[in-house]
């Protein structure tokens, strides 16, 4: 996959998840400056970052490392990101990783 694919793929989990770059930057340590070299695809980003953004933002590394995917089960957690700290984030990640891997038991149940 190209390095501009991946990051249009990162930006658009990135908002889909309700983050903004400061604040991924915020809870991964990762730069808002690298984030946005990524999200442009500027940079290539290292399997352990990408997997850090990929687990935040509640996505499987599939649907950033393969070049057809298929449809994603999304879930939306409502809350209003200006008014949270960073362990609320946590645990909004937490939820959402929860949900995908209860998603993907009860697809490999059949």
């Amino acid at each position: 996959m190209k390095v501009e694919e991946l990051g249009i793929r990162l930006k658009e989990a990135r908002k889909k998840s309700g983050f903004t770059q400061a604040q991924v930057s915020e809870i991964t340590g990762i730069s808002q400056v690298l984030l946005s070299y990524y999200e442009t695809g500027k940079r290539e980003i290292s399997l352990s970052q990408l997997e850090s953004l990929a687990s935040l933002y509640s996505y499987q590394m599939k649907y950033f490392l393969e070049y057809e995917v298929e449809a994603i089960q999304e879930y939306s957690i409502a809350f209003r990101a200006d008014q949270l700290c960073s362990e609320d984030f946590e645990v909004i990640e937490w939820a959402k990783r929860f949900l995908n891997n209860l998603h993907e038991m009860k697809q490999l149940k059949g």
